[in-house]
C-alpha cells in the first residue's frame, strides 16, 4: 500500500513537471512550427530568450537560443520566425531596448527579388540607442543646473511672498471686476445706443433729402422765371407793332440812318476843305 501511494506521487510530479515545461514552452511560443534564422550581434545587453523579434512593431518570431563564440567574442542567435514571413535577401535587424528594461529585434526587410532560406543570417545585428543611454552623459550639466533652479526657486518664493505683489494683485482683481462690469452694462446699453444712431442718421437723410428738392426746387423755378422773361424779350423785339420790333425789322429806319450818315460825313468834309467859313459864321453868330 505505500509503495502504491510514492507510486501515485512519483507519477503526478512527473506529469507535473511535464504540464510545466509544455506551459513555458507554449507562452514562449516554441511549441509552433517557425523558421530558424540566425544574427551576429557584438552585444546582446538586455535580451534574452524568448525575446520578440517583430516587423513594424508587430511580433513575428522570437529567441529561441544565444551562444557565445570566444574566438570572437560574438553572441549567435537563433532567431524563430513566422514561416509565413516570407523575408528578401538583405533583410536586417536591429536590437533595441524598451522602457520595461527589455530588449526586442526589429526587422527591416529587404528589396531583393530572391527569397531568404532557413539557417540564413541576417545583416545588422547592432543595437539602438536607448531612451535612457544619454542620461549619464546630461547628468554632471543636470547637477550644475541644480543650484540656478534653487536660486531661481528662492527668487520666486520670496517675490510671491512680497506683500506689495499681494496687494498689486487684489488691484489688478478689482480692475478686472470693474472692467468687467463696465463691459456687462455697455453690452446692456449698447442695443439703445445704436438704435439712437440709426434714428439720428434716418433723420439726417431725410433733412439732406429735403434741402436738396427745395434747392432743386427754387433753381426750376428762378430758371423758369428767366426763360419767360427772355420769351418776353424775344417775341417783343419779333412783334412789328411794339416800338423795339421797328427799331428792329423797319427798312425806313435803316435808310433813315444811312442819309443821315452821309450827311454828317459831307458836313465833315466840308468843314475840312472852308474851315474859315464855318468859323467865321460862328463869330458873327455871337
Amino acid at each position: 500500500m505505500k509503495k502504491a501511494n510514492e507510486f501515485r506521487i512519483g507519477l503526478w510530479t512527473i506529469i507535473a513537471i511535464v504540464v510545466m515545461v509544455v506551459g513555458i514552452k507554449y507562452l514562449k511560443g516554441q511549441l509552433h512550427t517557425t523558421t530558424s534564422y540566425y544574427l551576429i550581434s557584438p552585444n546582446v545587453e538586455r535580451v534574452a530568450e524568448s525575446s520578440h523579434v517583430k516587423l513594424n512593431g508587430y511580433k513575428v518570431g522570437f529567441v529561441r537560443d544565444m551562444r557565445i563564440d570566444y574566438a570572437t567574442n560574438r553572441i549567435l542567435l537563433e532567431l524563430s520566425i513566422d514561416p509565413s514571413l516570407k523575408m528578401p535577401k538583405g533583410t536586417s535587424a536591429i536590437i533595441q531596448p524598451d522602457l520595461l528594461g527589455n530588449s526586442n529585434i526589429y526587422l527591416t526587410l529587404g528589396d531583393s527579388q530572391e527569397i531568404m532560406q532557413a539557417g540564413d543570417t541576417l545583416y545588422g545585428g547592432g543595437m539602438a540607442p536607448g531612451l535612457t543611454d544619454g542620461i549619464a552623459d546630461a547628468m554632471p550639466a543636470v547637477m550644475a543646473l541644480l543650484p540656478k533652479i534653487d536660486t531661481l526657486l528662492t527668487g520666486l518664493n520670496v517675490l510671491v511672498n512680497d506683500s506689495k505683489v499681494q496687494e498689486t494683485l487684489l488691484q489688478v482683481n478689482e480692475l478686472s471686476h470693474k472692467l468687467d462690469k463696465t463691459l456687462t452694462d455697455l453690452n446692456r446699453e449698447l442695443p439703445g445706443i445704436l438704435e439712437h444712431v440709426d434714428n439720428a442718421s434716418s433723420n439726417l437723410d431725410t433733412l439732406s433729402l429735403e434741402l436738396r428738392q427745395a434747392h432743386v426746387e427754387q433753381l426750376i423755378a428762378q430758371a423758369s422765371a428767366t426763360i419767360d422773361s427772355v420769351n418776353t424779350v424775344v417775341s417783343s423785339l419779333n412783334n412789328t407793332d411794339g416800338t423795339a420790333g421797328k427799331l428792329i425789322n423797319s427798312d425806313e429806319l435803316h435808310t433813315q440812318l444811312e442819309t443821315t450818315l452821309a450827311n454828317i460825313d459831307s458836313l465833315v468834309s466840308d468843314i475840312k476843305l472852308h474851315p474859315k467859313r464855318y468859323i467865321n459864321i460862328k463869330l458873327f453868330g455871337k
